[in-house]
């Protein structure tokens, strides 16, 4: 009536050492890509920083204006698909949603930077580190107020006057 159960190990087969070294392998070369990985990000942002700080004010305003602020995201014309024209890069554009607030009205243009046309330098500076050109009224929103320290603001400036 009772039944015995063999409770011996047998050994594990060849097909079963060889799936059990293989995830072994492939959790270590997984893990080798992703240490790899991590420390080349850590070592991207403080070469581009050390770049970026050293180069000139024109190539540290392209930097800031196309990396850090961002500005190139909503001052530029776009494809049929959303993305950048290379030729119309700071030549102004079409913001492309409306408000998710209601009774707050949004832009639905953004203004030409390339030359920065109509804007004298102080102005423009006095927008990234105030929030606000000079007489004048305060962007409508989406246009974040910046509050940028003023060697970045004039670096942004030489930047957008190059255009």
């Amino acid at each position: 009536m009772f039944t015995t159960v063999d409770t011996r190990r047998t050994p594990p087969s060849s097909r079963t050492q060889v799936a059990v070294s293989f995830l072994v392998v492939l959790v270590a070369v997984i893990a080798g890509l992703s240490y790899s990985y991590q420390r080349s990000l850590a070592a991207a942002p403080a070469q581009q920083t050390a770049a970026s700080e050293s180069s000139s004010p024109v190539a540290r305003g392209e930097y800031l204006a196309t990396r850090v602020a961002m500005c190139v995201q909503c001052h530029s014309g776009r494809d049929r698909h959303g993305d950048l024209l290379e030729s119309e890069k700071f030549k102004g554009g079409a913001i492309p949603m409306t408000s998710p607030y209601p009774g707050k009205e949004w832009a639905v243009k953004t203004p030409a930077l390339a030359g920065l046309p109509g804007f004298t330098d102080a102005q423009i500076i006095a927008l990234l580190t105030e929030g606000r050109a000079t007489d004048r009224s305060a962007p409508r929103a989406p246009m974040p107020p910046f509050r940028m320290n003023r060697q970045d603001a004039e670096a942004i400036v030489a930047f957008l006057r190059s255009r």
